[in-house]
């Protein structure tokens, strides 16, 4: 629970985050013939316990010039969601705290040692800044399970600008991986995009 140490924790992901090979990446590490290009991996790289389709109560959008897309990725600001947006989908995935610092790290393509994992997570819907770099910080969402959540976000995320097709198209693969249905897969990548 917050406020309590902890071992485990879901990464609540959006993005590219929601296909499993992409994640996957993040902690076995991969080598440039992949869509994302090579990744370092983690120090454990064992898969997530499980995972599961969730929501994330906070606006996420396309955003920035990617280097590694060629685009704009999802960025979650610190902020509530507005009225109007759909609720943006999510995957959690149950991972220890030292693949989330894995994680987060490579996100910002840094050195792991550049992340401060903080020894208790901050209440549901505060957050807490864990590096230097574009996407920041820890933002609580409620527990599942008795187990914290958290989603990666960013104090000052780039500006709105679109994604390139092959982002899109790994948003995709990662939303009916979790069975959701065309039109709604559709809607969302369209509430995204803001540009």
């Amino acid at each position: 629970m917050p406020g309590e140490a902890l071992d485990e924790v879901w990464y609540v992901a959006y993005g590219s985050n929601l296909q499993e090979a992409r994640l996957l990446a993040y902690l076995t590490g991969c080598g440039d013939d992949e869509p994302w290009g090579s990744h370092r991996g983690a120090v454990d790289p064992r898969p997530p316990v499980t995972d599961r389709r969730v929501e994330v109560p906070h606006p996420v959008r396309f955003g920035g010039n990617s280097q590694r897309w060629g685009g704009g990725s999802c960025f979650c600001p610190i902020e509530p969601l507005p009225k109007g947006r759909l609720t943006p989908v999510g995957r959690a995935w149950l991972v220890t705290v030292p693949q989330l610092a894995d994680i987060v790290s490579q996100e910002n393509r840094l050195p792991v040692e550049a992340v401060k994992m903080p020894d208790r997570l901050p209440e549901s819907g505060n957050s807490i800044r864990v590096l230097d770099g574009t996407i920041d910080c820890l933002l609580a969402l409620p527990p599942l399970d008795g187990i914290p959540a958290v989603t990666l976000a960013s104090t000052e995320p780039p500006p709105i600008a679109p994604p390139a097709p092959r982002y899109l198209s790994i948003l995709m693969t990662g939303m009916m991986e979790m069975g959701m249905a065309r039109k709604d897969i559709e809607a969302h990548l369209l509430d995204l995009d803001l540009s």
